[in-house]
């Protein structure tokens, strides 16, 4: 009897692996004849490296680096919001820097708001080149009429790599 069921699960097994190659092999072709006959190409592979950036230069969103982001903490002329989960913010932030994270930015956006003024100059960063939640932050804030924003795209990553200070906690 045990031979009965073990050779059904081996059907099984070997049907369900066939509808998925089947599955896969149509999305492969779907996606060639896309890119063959429309000139909006589907991107098989992004390429991350200057993924923020260019994305920032569409959105006319404009970009600090490292340095600049050192004189902007060291100046305080800024508020420094963290877009990375809250987690991330208590290991270790840029300091000064505000958590809110995008992730649940409108649970968090009426205790932040209370800090900024729509001319106000804001400072935004998450982990790194990667990290996208900061930039979908500089656009939500655009959204909600802070126009004066400035995106860190080196991120936590890049600070602490540098060596820079970092503060730790809630405060």
């Amino acid at each position: 009897m045990a031979s009965a069921g073990t050779s059904a699960n081996v059907s099984y097994m070997r049907e369900l692996t066939a509808r998925v190659f089947v599955i896969l092999a149509a999305a492969l072709v779907c996606g060639t004849l896309a890119n063959l006959f429309f000139p909006g190409r589907i991107v098989w592979v992004e390429n991350w490296a200057n993924y923020i950036e260019a994305k920032a230069g569409k959105e006319k969103v404009a970009l600090v680096d490292l340095k600049q982001a050192q004189l902007i903490a060291g100046a305080g002329t800024h508020v420094i919001l963290d877009a990375r989960p809250a987690d991330d913010y208590r290991r270790g932030h840029l300091p000064g820097a505000v958590s809110l994270p995008y992730a649940s930015v409108e649970q968090h956006m009426e205790d932040v708001q209370k800090l900024l003024t729509p001319a106000q100059p804001i400072m935004t960063y998450c982990s790194g080149e990667n990290c996208d939640e900061s930039f979908l932050l500089t656009l939500y804030l655009r959204r909600q009429g802070f126009t004066n924003a400035v995106l860190f795209t080196g991120g936590f990553t890049q600070w602490k790599t540098a060596g820079c200070p970092i503060e730790e906690g809630m405060p």
